[in-house]
């Protein structure tokens, strides 16, 4: 239901009058109270008996206003000639540190494998890429030609752009030129969280703003792992300036702050199919959204449920009876 649109959504706050709603509905019924007991007197409960099921009365008569104002609101979602896909920008990490082997084979490795399955899944979105390291650099515009983006990731290897550090908001600057005049594109971060300049959470606010959500995948375990290098006899760990090896270690609370930023979902990639579910659980839905919101969808009204589910509770509500002899 994530791709569920309402078509007055500003009349929502009118759902906080509720309560307001019920008040004089009590006091009309304290008010016949009052007045059959002045009529009958003593034999009020001898008659009728001892009132009864006020709690669930009134609960029901909640639940059925709550559904009611759910279905003025009129929700809507996409018809059968819905949106297939979805436009994304895949923004990698190509920092050292995605040569830790941490997760098999690589971080890196992980990551490139992730695009190729996604790619296999998802034929009906068009997706992106950009690579950063301390920049970010385009590495091919949002595009149908799934296989060209699989090739181009087997080449996003750790040390592909000069320079040191990692900036995370670099990429995501980047992926906001990108989809500036495609509502409701996503933008999905895979990297190992680290963020040496710190512009991560300002950059996916600025995106949200701007209608495009942003998503962290997390690669790499919280134990760490060294940096593998090739040297010149063979492979080799990386060593800072004082010599010393250097043990990487995935920054999840660094991902999930980018993603809270960006109203997206933060999660680990590991060789299983996650980018492929945020893809369909999260990427499409909100693009078919988009495209309703936008007009180029033919909108399917969905009101019945709520409209149905409330005359049963009013309907339930009747049913219970007011007094117990």
């Amino acid at each position: 239901m994530s791709d569920l649109v309402f078509v007055w959504p500003a009349y929502w706050p009118w759902l906080l009058s509720l309560p307001l709603v019920v008040l004089p509905l009590r006091w009309h019924a304290r008010s016949v109270a009052r007045r059959r007991r002045l009529l009958l007197g003593a034999r009020a409960e001898v008659l009728l008996g001892q009132p009864a099921h006020r709690r669930l009365r009134a609960s029901l008569l909640a639940l059925a206003l709550l559904c009611f104002a759910v279905a003025l609101l009129q929700p809507v979602r996409p018809g059968p000639g819905a949106v297939l896909g979805a436009d994304v920008v895949l923004c990698v990490d190509v920092s050292r540190s995605m040569a830790a082997r941490d997760v098999a084979p690589s971080r890196a490795g992980v990551a490139i494998a992730a695009i190729a399955e996604l790619v296999q899944h998802a034929p009906g979105s068009r997706l992106a890429l950009v690579a950063f390291a301390g920049t970010a650099e385009r590495i091919a515009p949002l595009t149908h030609d799934g296989p060209a983006i699989a090739e181009l990731a087997q080449q996003l290897q750790p040390g592909l752009l000069a320079g040191g550090g990692t900036d995370p908001g670099a990429a995501l600057t980047v992926a906001g030129g990108l989809v500036r005049s495609r509502p409701g594109a996503a933008i999905v971060l895979l990297g190992d969280g680290e963020d040496f300049v710190g512009n991560g959470v300002a950059a996916a606010e600025a995106l949200a703003a701007a209608g495009h959500r942003v998503h962290t995948l997390g690669i790499g375990t919280e134990a760490g792992s060294k940096i593998v290098v090739d040297g010149p006899s063979g492979e080799t760990f990386f060593r800072d300036a004082a010599g010393q090896e250097v043990v990487t270690h995935c920054d999840f609370a660094s991902l999930r702050a980018i993603a809270a930023a960006g109203e997206g979902r933060a999660s680990l990639l590991d060789l299983g199919d996650e980018l492929v579910r945020l893809h369909d659980d999260e990427l499409v839905p909100a693009a078919r959204a988009a495209a309703l919101r936008a007009g180029t969808l033919e909108p399917v009204p969905c009101f019945q449920l709520p409209l149905c589910l409330g005359l049963l509770f009013w309907m339930l509500r009747r049913a219970v009876p007011t007094f117990r002899r």
